[in-house]
């Protein structure tokens, strides 16, 4: 993988895992841009989209669209994979 689809998927996790969104508690996947590099951005969906194949993330369909949280079944490795990035 590239280094930005690594950069963004960093990104993305640490969003989720920083601001406690795991389980019930989700946000619009159209949110997960925010804060990132303009050149970047078209990106975060697409990796949402991988995270959410590899089990890393679970989507809910709303209203208004896609919400996304961190899967809590899969929490502790969402840490250690953070936890490598930060190394």
């Amino acid at each position: 993988m590239s280094e930005e689809h690594e950069q963004v998927k960093f990104k993305i996790l640490w969003h989720l895992y920083t601001h406690g969104y795991f389980g019930k508690r989700h946000t619009p996947i159209e949110s997960l841009k925010r804060g990132l590099p303009s050149h970047l951005k078209g990106e975060a969906i697409k990796v949402a989209r991988d995270l959410i194949r590899e089990g890393l993330l679970t989507a809910k369909r709303t209203a208004h669209g896609l919400d996304v949280s961190i899967n809590p079944r899969r929490a502790g490795e969402v840490k250690k994979l953070l936890e490598t990035f930060i190394k």
